[in-house]
Protein backbone atom coordinates (compact mmCIF):
# COMPACT_ATOMS: atom_id res chain seq x y z
CA UNK A 1 0.00 0.00 0.00
CA UNK A 2 3.07 2.30 -0.37
CA UNK A 3 2.61 5.40 -2.59
CA UNK A 4 4.99 6.00 -5.93
CA UNK A 5 2.49 8.53 -7.13
CA UNK A 6 1.81 12.26 -6.16
CA UNK A 7 -0.82 14.83 -7.48
CA UNK A 8 1.86 17.52 -7.21
CA UNK A 9 4.47 15.46 -9.49
CA UNK A 10 1.32 14.65 -12.35
CA UNK A 11 0.64 18.46 -12.19
CA UNK A 12 4.09 19.46 -12.47
CA UNK A 13 4.23 17.30 -16.06
CA UNK A 14 6.20 14.22 -14.78
CA UNK A 15 3.83 11.44 -15.45
CA UNK A 16 2.18 12.97 -19.01
CA UNK A 17 0.79 9.82 -21.04
CA UNK A 18 1.63 7.38 -18.28
CA UNK A 19 -0.18 4.87 -16.15
CA UNK A 20 -0.27 5.86 -12.51
CA UNK A 21 -1.93 4.62 -9.38
CA UNK A 22 -3.43 7.71 -7.36
CA UNK A 23 -4.23 7.40 -3.33
CA UNK A 24 -5.52 10.16 -2.17
CA UNK A 25 -9.55 12.09 -0.87
CA UNK A 26 -12.37 13.05 -2.56
CA UNK A 27 -12.21 16.93 -2.79
CA UNK A 28 -15.57 17.82 -5.03
CA UNK A 29 -17.19 15.51 -7.42
CA UNK A 30 -20.29 16.10 -9.93
CA UNK A 31 -21.63 14.32 -13.04
CA UNK A 32 -24.37 12.43 -14.74
CA UNK A 33 -25.09 8.85 -15.15
CA UNK A 34 -22.22 8.09 -17.79
CA UNK A 35 -19.61 10.38 -16.62
CA UNK A 36 -18.38 11.68 -13.45
CA UNK A 37 -15.95 13.97 -12.54
CA UNK A 38 -13.77 13.85 -8.66
CA UNK A 39 -11.54 16.09 -7.92
CA UNK A 40 -8.92 13.98 -6.19
CA UNK A 41 -6.87 15.88 -3.28
CA UNK A 42 -3.57 14.13 -1.09
CA UNK A 43 -0.85 17.00 0.58
CA UNK A 44 0.79 17.98 -2.93
CA UNK A 45 -2.81 19.83 -4.67
CA UNK A 46 -5.63 18.74 -5.92
CA UNK A 47 -6.48 16.55 -9.72
CA UNK A 48 -9.25 16.04 -11.80
CA UNK A 49 -10.17 12.30 -12.59
CA UNK A 50 -12.41 11.88 -15.17
CA UNK A 51 -14.73 8.14 -14.52
CA UNK A 52 -16.31 7.18 -17.61
CA UNK A 53 -19.34 4.61 -16.38
CA UNK A 54 -18.43 2.69 -20.36
CA UNK A 55 -14.73 2.52 -19.27
CA UNK A 56 -14.28 1.37 -15.58
CA UNK A 57 -17.82 -1.08 -15.45
CA UNK A 58 -21.15 -0.36 -13.24
CA UNK A 59 -19.51 -1.83 -9.98
CA UNK A 60 -16.90 0.55 -10.18
CA UNK A 61 -18.54 3.89 -11.43
CA UNK A 62 -21.01 2.96 -8.48
CA UNK A 63 -18.36 3.13 -6.10
CA UNK A 64 -16.98 6.12 -6.78
CA UNK A 65 -19.57 8.03 -8.36
CA UNK A 66 -21.45 7.69 -5.21
CA UNK A 67 -18.37 8.20 -2.53
CA UNK A 68 -18.73 11.23 -0.35
CA UNK A 69 -16.52 14.33 0.42
CA UNK A 70 -13.37 13.48 1.90
CA UNK A 71 -13.65 9.37 1.42
CA UNK A 72 -10.58 7.44 0.70
CA UNK A 73 -10.01 6.66 -2.62
CA UNK A 74 -7.47 4.77 -4.83
CA UNK A 75 -7.59 4.98 -8.67
CA UNK A 76 -5.84 3.83 -11.54
CA UNK A 77 -5.66 5.43 -14.94
CA UNK A 78 -3.59 7.72 -17.70
CA UNK A 79 -2.41 10.91 -16.99
CA UNK A 80 -3.79 13.11 -19.87
CA UNK A 81 -2.29 17.40 -19.82
CA UNK A 82 -5.88 19.68 -19.91
CA UNK A 83 -6.21 23.43 -20.48
CA UNK A 84 -8.43 23.28 -17.45
CA UNK A 85 -7.90 24.36 -14.15
CA UNK A 86 -5.31 21.83 -13.08
CA UNK A 87 -3.54 21.62 -15.75
CA UNK A 88 -3.56 18.22 -15.93
CA UNK A 89 -6.28 14.96 -15.30
CA UNK A 90 -6.53 11.45 -14.97
CA UNK A 91 -8.54 9.08 -17.30
CA UNK A 92 -9.56 6.57 -14.93
CA UNK A 93 -9.34 2.94 -16.12
CA UNK A 94 -10.46 1.15 -12.46
CA UNK A 95 -10.34 2.38 -8.96
CA UNK A 96 -11.87 1.63 -5.47
CA UNK A 97 -13.18 3.11 -1.80
CA UNK A 98 -10.71 2.52 0.77
CA UNK A 99 -12.43 4.24 3.27
CA UNK A 100 -15.72 5.29 3.40
CA UNK A 101 -17.69 8.06 4.84
CA UNK A 102 -20.56 7.34 6.86
CA UNK A 103 -23.90 8.96 5.27
CA UNK A 104 -25.32 10.37 8.30
CA UNK A 105 -22.20 11.82 9.25
CA UNK A 106 -20.87 13.85 6.41
CA UNK A 107 -17.84 16.13 5.89
CA UNK A 108 -19.08 19.55 8.09
CA UNK A 109 -17.07 21.86 7.01
CA UNK A 110 -18.86 23.92 4.39
CA UNK A 111 -20.01 27.52 3.83
CA UNK A 112 -23.71 27.00 4.69
CA UNK A 113 -22.43 25.12 7.41
CA UNK A 114 -20.07 28.14 8.82
CA UNK A 115 -22.52 30.96 8.10
CA UNK A 116 -25.36 29.04 10.02
CA UNK A 117 -23.39 28.02 13.38
CA UNK A 118 -23.85 29.36 16.27
CA UNK A 119 -20.64 30.65 17.16
CA UNK A 120 -19.64 32.16 14.21
CA UNK A 121 -17.18 30.47 11.54
CA UNK A 122 -14.14 30.58 13.53
CA UNK A 123 -15.80 28.73 16.76
CA UNK A 124 -16.97 25.83 14.34
CA UNK A 125 -13.35 25.77 12.87
CA UNK A 126 -12.26 25.02 16.31
CA UNK A 127 -14.60 23.07 17.49
CA UNK A 128 -13.91 20.72 13.66
CA UNK A 129 -10.27 21.29 13.95
CA UNK A 130 -8.68 17.88 13.27
CA UNK A 131 -11.05 17.86 9.70
CA UNK A 132 -10.47 21.49 9.18
CA UNK A 133 -6.28 20.40 8.69
CA UNK A 134 -7.94 18.83 5.84
CA UNK A 135 -8.65 21.81 3.73
CA UNK A 136 -5.89 23.60 1.66
CA UNK A 137 -5.46 27.03 3.64
CA UNK A 138 -4.61 24.95 6.57
CA UNK A 139 -2.57 22.41 4.46
CA UNK A 140 -0.60 25.77 2.99
CA UNK A 141 -0.28 27.45 6.68
CA UNK A 142 1.13 24.19 7.44
CA UNK A 143 3.65 23.96 5.25
CA UNK A 144 4.47 27.47 5.68
CA UNK A 145 5.16 26.25 9.44
CA UNK A 146 7.39 23.68 7.94
CA UNK A 147 9.58 25.69 5.88
CA UNK A 148 9.86 28.52 8.11
CA UNK A 149 11.10 26.38 10.89
CA UNK A 150 13.56 24.56 8.67
CA UNK A 151 15.03 28.01 7.89
CA UNK A 152 15.71 28.59 11.34
CA UNK A 153 17.09 25.27 11.73
CA UNK A 154 19.00 26.18 8.74
CA UNK A 155 20.75 29.54 9.36
CA UNK A 156 21.99 28.23 12.66
CA UNK A 157 23.12 25.05 12.19
CA UNK A 158 25.45 26.58 9.22
CA UNK A 159 27.02 28.85 11.63
CA UNK A 160 27.82 25.74 14.20
CA UNK A 161 24.63 26.21 17.12
CA UNK A 162 23.52 23.37 18.78
CA UNK A 163 20.10 23.01 19.26
CA UNK A 164 19.54 22.33 23.08
CA UNK A 165 16.64 21.29 24.35
CA UNK A 166 14.60 22.17 27.45
CA UNK A 167 12.08 20.60 29.90
CA UNK A 168 8.62 21.96 29.30
CA UNK A 169 7.66 21.14 33.23
CA UNK A 170 9.57 23.62 35.43
CA UNK A 171 10.08 23.96 39.34
CA UNK A 172 9.64 28.14 39.06
CA UNK A 173 9.06 31.26 37.04
CA UNK A 174 10.97 33.04 34.52
CA UNK A 175 9.19 35.85 33.32
CA UNK A 176 7.01 36.17 36.71
CA UNK A 177 5.27 34.09 38.92
CA UNK A 178 1.95 35.89 38.40
CA UNK A 179 2.06 34.71 35.00
CA UNK A 180 2.19 30.76 35.47
CA UNK A 181 0.36 27.78 34.38
CA UNK A 182 0.80 25.60 37.64
CA UNK A 183 -0.08 21.53 36.89
CA UNK A 184 -0.36 18.97 39.87
CA UNK A 185 3.04 17.11 39.99
CA UNK A 186 2.76 13.66 41.79
CA UNK A 187 1.62 15.42 45.08
CA UNK A 188 4.43 18.49 44.09
CA UNK A 189 3.75 21.59 42.31
CA UNK A 190 5.30 22.08 38.60
CA UNK A 191 4.48 24.75 36.03
CA UNK A 192 4.61 25.15 32.35
CA UNK A 193 7.24 26.74 30.84
CA UNK A 194 7.43 30.73 30.15
CA UNK A 195 10.88 30.73 28.58
CA UNK A 196 13.84 28.13 27.42
CA UNK A 197 16.60 30.86 28.80
CA UNK A 198 17.44 29.62 32.18
CA UNK A 199 18.57 26.12 31.10
CA UNK A 200 19.66 28.01 27.97
CA UNK A 201 22.34 29.76 30.32
CA UNK A 202 23.22 26.93 32.12
CA UNK A 203 24.13 24.80 29.02
CA UNK A 204 25.78 27.83 27.20
CA UNK A 205 29.81 27.16 28.98
CA UNK A 206 29.18 23.81 27.89
CA UNK A 207 27.82 24.62 24.39
CA UNK A 208 28.91 28.23 23.72
CA UNK A 209 25.97 28.72 20.38
CA UNK A 210 22.82 27.44 21.42
CA UNK A 211 19.56 27.40 19.75
CA UNK A 212 15.84 26.34 20.36
CA UNK A 213 12.51 26.28 18.34
CA UNK A 214 10.54 25.42 21.08
CA UNK A 215 6.91 26.37 22.99
CA UNK A 216 6.18 28.59 25.88
CA UNK A 217 2.87 29.23 28.16
CA UNK A 218 1.87 32.41 30.09
CA UNK A 219 -0.78 32.23 31.87
CA UNK A 220 -1.98 36.12 31.10
CA UNK A 221 -5.89 37.40 30.72
CA UNK A 222 -6.92 38.34 27.21
CA UNK A 223 -6.45 41.54 25.95
CA UNK A 224 -7.12 41.12 22.71
CA UNK A 225 -9.51 38.57 20.15
CA UNK A 226 -5.43 36.97 18.87
CA UNK A 227 -4.04 36.70 22.35
CA UNK A 228 -2.06 33.32 22.67
CA UNK A 229 -1.20 31.33 26.10
CA UNK A 230 1.12 28.98 24.29
CA UNK A 231 3.04 30.42 21.26
CA UNK A 232 6.40 29.25 19.86
CA UNK A 233 9.41 30.80 19.87
CA UNK A 234 13.05 31.03 18.12
CA UNK A 235 15.75 31.82 20.83
CA UNK A 236 19.20 31.60 20.72
CA UNK A 237 22.26 32.27 23.45
CA UNK A 238 25.95 32.99 22.46
CA UNK A 239 28.67 33.00 24.97
CA UNK A 240 31.59 35.53 24.21
CA UNK A 241 29.03 38.10 22.69
CA UNK A 242 28.96 41.39 22.56
CA UNK A 243 26.43 44.16 21.81
CA UNK A 244 28.21 44.83 18.55
CA UNK A 245 28.20 41.18 17.55
CA UNK A 246 24.22 40.65 18.12
CA UNK A 247 23.11 43.61 16.44
CA UNK A 248 25.69 42.22 13.17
Amino acid sequence: MSKQYWIGDVRAGAHDGAEVELKGWVHRTRGSNKIWFMVLRDSTGFLQCVIKREEVGDDVFEALSTALIESSVIVHGAVEPTDREHGHEVQVSSGEVVGGVNPERPFPITESAMAEADGGETEFLLDNRHLYLRTGRMTTMLKLRSTLFGAIHSYFRDRDFTEYHAPNFVAGAVEGGSTLFEVPYFGRKAYLTQSWQLYAEAAMPALERLYTIAPSFRAEKSRTRRHLTEYWHAEMEVAWASNADIME
